[in-house]
């Protein structure tokens, strides 16, 4: 899963560039009484930039929870493990070797 999620991310990724390459003409950009010319690959870039960096941060609470529980299963399996009683140990049946009959 993690394999298609990064190329479909670096397809993207190049998609962005193509299209910022392609259309490198200079646009007016206003955000209430500021107004600012500049290339729009660099609108572009910078826009895909900001919202690779907002979806990481939004995604950041759940990350952390995640590994919370995580290290408190870890922590609950040790002790499992711990407390359980040292079986005899017995022949797997790979290693070739029986049993006396």
């Amino acid at each position: 899963m993690r394999q298609t999620a990064l190329i479909f991310f670096l397809l993207f990724a190049i998609g962005v560039a193509v299209f910022a390459v392609q259309n490198a003409g200079p646009v007016a950009v206003r955000f209430g009484f500021w107004a600012v010319e500049m290339s729009l690959v660099v609108v572009v870039l910078v826009a895909a930039a900001f919202g690779a960096i907002l979806a990481s941060l939004l995604s950041l609470p759940g990350w952390i929870r995640d590994r919370r529980l995580l290290r408190q299963q870890s922590k609950e399996l040790d002790a499992l493990r711990a407390s359980r009683p040292s079986l005899p140990a017995t022949p797997s049946p790979e290693s070739g070797t029986r049993p006396p009959i």
